[in-house]
């Protein structure tokens, strides 16, 4: 057979196997937006991280970016930008405000460490405390904190009220920290996701093994009365709570490199832009009535794909032999040619009705770096079967999306490696 037809047959067999996992994994789902013709997405920008002499050297290793961006949910309006190398800004009606919210710079930002997320717990305004993602500066380790906002200035936190929640060892490698924070919509629990560790093809094997911390996702209740001797409680229907030797916050493992992830604020459903090694990028799916405890393969498998090497197919599974696959993959070698996923967000604002339900991501590779564009969606037909499709134009200004934010309205933004900037996504108007 011809090598494109081979590709090409190769991508309509996964196609295939796609629809049949999710039909079989999740038959009573309901439609997320595919009685509507797919989005048209067009970008305003409201950030220009050049104008910052920090956030201006976007296109080094060690220079800064915004990693992440969120509303408070305090009916404030505002909008915090987390900084790599250690700040987060407030964009306040379009306006960046002079000092910062907080200010811990500088954090290690080679590869992929610096200070990666923020969250907000429930009822922020009455809490006075949020939640930062980030590496240790002396040595890489993952770090879980929560910081005390000045009870006398609502516009600026306190640096040195950091308190540590969780500290994860990830010195010997800089990349695969994960990074993200999400509190649940449905139980109010904080869910973070952590990297395998680092390198490629997990070395460690991590990815398999519930007894670390390394290749998760996690879920512990940061806002209730802590466990004796934790400064937080493990919820009592974790799923490895009871498993010998198991890591008890451990919510679901077999992750290599859970970037950027959601909840979906309507229902809690949670959708993961998987970062893959050579071949394939992936999003896995969990419905927001799931009770946890899923394998998502690494690093067994790459996706649905088995790996070069022995040892990582040939290793035990963990307590959960029943893979998990992906609802939607994506080849590094057939076309639109993904490098690296970028989880986004579902929509749930209301400037835009016929976006309701879909789930926008990007993949920081432009396609090659070819002028492509970077915006996609998916959702699921009436069938429960997953689409997925490029809903910008190939002319789109945004290039390397590394991140994506949302703000109290349920607006969509996407951020730019290139050049620094950060984009409204909008809905553009029919052509006549």
């Amino acid at each position: 057979m011809h090598p494109t037809l081979r590709c090409l047959s190769a991508s309509l067999a996964f196609s295939l196997l796609l629809v049949s996992a999710a039909r079989a994994q999740h038959p009573q789902l309901e439609p997320t937006g595919a009685d509507k013709p797919w989005p048209k997405v067009g970008f305003v920008e409201i950030f220009d991280g050049t104008k910052i002499p920090t956030l201006g050297r976007t296109n080094g290793e060690n220079g800064d970016i915004i990693t992440d961006m969120r509303g408070a949910g305090d009916g404030s309006g505002r909008i915090f930008l987390a900084e790599r190398l250690g700040k987060i800004l407030i964009l306040k009606d379009g306006k960046l405000l002079p000092d910062p919210f907080l200010d811990i710079t500088p954090q290690r930002t080679n590869s992929e460490r610096g200070l990666l997320s923020i969250a907000f717990p429930p009822n922020y305004k009455t809490k006075g405390h949020f939640y930062v993602y980030r590496t240790d500066y002396t040595n890489g380790d993952v770090l879980i904190e929560r910081y005390k906002v000045d009870p006398q200035n609502a516009n600026h936190a306190l640096a040195d009220s950091a308190e540590i929640l969780l500290r994860v060892t990830h010195s010997s490698q800089s990349n695969h920290n994960g990074g993200m924070l999400h509190f649940s919509p449905k139980d109010g629990d904080l869910y973070f996701g952590i990297g395998d560790g680092g390198a490629g093809y997990d070395p460690p094997l991590n990815g398999q093994n519930i007894g670390v911390y390394l290749g998760k996702m996690m879920r512990i209740d940061v806002e209730g009365k802590p466990d004796e001797g934790k400064p937080y409680h493990v919820p009592t229907d974790n799923p490895f709570l009871k498993t010998p030797g198991a890591m008890p916050e451990i919510w679901a493992f077999g992750l290599r490199n859970p970037w950027r992830w959601c909840f979906d604020s309507a229902n809690g459903d949670m959708y993961i832009g998987h970062v893959g090694q050579d071949h394939w990028e992936q999003i896995y799916y969990q419905p927001g009535n799931d009770k946890g405890g899923e394998n998502y393969g690494w690093s067994i498998i790459e996706g649905t794909h088995a790996l070069p090497f022995p040892k990582n197919t040939d290793q035990p599974k963990g307590p959960n032999p029943k893979i998990t696959y992906p609802v939607a993959e994506f080849s590094h070698d057939i076309p639109p040619l993904f490098i690296s996923i970028t989880g986004g967000y579902v929509y749930r604002g209301t400037e835009f009705p016929s976006w309701q339900g879909v789930y926008f991501f990007s993949d920081w590779g432009n396609g090659r770096n070819k002028e492509l564009g970077q915006i996609w969606a998916m959702r699921r037909n009436a069938e429960g079967n997953w689409e997925t499709h490029q809903v910008d134009g190939d002319a789109s200004p945004l290039r390397k999306c590394h991140s994506f934010g949302t703000d109290d309205d349920g607006n969509l933004y996407a951020m730019s490696f290139a050049d620094g900037k950060i984009y409204k996504l909008i809905e553009l108007p029919e052509k006549k």
